[in-house]
């Protein structure tokens, strides 16, 4: 199973701004989900998964493989999503359930666990027009910083990008 972690970016480096609030490009909130609910699967950190509880633009987003990744219980009363205390973990549920790519797309702390553990294959970057300043780092702590690819890019909308990057492991 291949595995696509999707970030967006400010141009300084930030996921998120001081109170811990993405920014999406027009249109590419729309256009994640598209891409996750085809993928049927994402794999979202604690807090992406708060947030989208009783959120309108949870609305668009249904995959039927949701998984909130956290290393501490979480209780998910009735709804679709499940749960996984670390990266194998969630990869082997949906390997168990035949997905071939899965989309890791929720939070630092999720990106820097996937990173730091070499299981990522590849990086959607949306690159936002905009400099938070202070907030939310892609990764947080410190990681081996894979060699990247670049596979293709394109245009969300006239000011954001969309990068697509393949990690390189050593033979590749």
């Amino acid at each position: 199973m291949k595995t696509t972690l999707f970030l967006s970016v400010s141009i300084d480096g930030l996921i998120a701004d001081k109170e811990g609030i993405p920014l999406f490009p027009d249109g590419a909130w729309e256009d994640w989900c598209s891409l996750v609910n085809d993928a049927n699967n994402v794999i979202a950190g604690r807090s992406s998964y708060e947030q989208l509880k009783n959120d309108d633009m949870a609305s668009v987003l249904h995959p039927t493989h949701k998984i909130v990744l956290s290393s501490r219980e979480i209780e998910l009363g009735d709804s679709s999503w499940q749960h996984a205390k670390s990266p194998l973990e969630a990869l082997e549920m949906l390997k168990n359930k035949g997905v071939e790519e899965a989309i890791i797309g929720g939070g630092r702390a999720v990106a820097h666990s996937f990173m730091r553990e070499h299981l990522v294959d590849y990086i959607v970057i949306d690159l936002q027009p905009v400099a938070f300043g202070v907030g939310t780092p892609v990764f947080g702590d410190t990681i081996d910083i894979p060699r990247l690819k670049l596979l293709n890019f394109h245009p969300l909308n006239d000011d954001a990008l969309r990068l697509r990057y393949q990690v390189l492991r050593d033979g590749t």
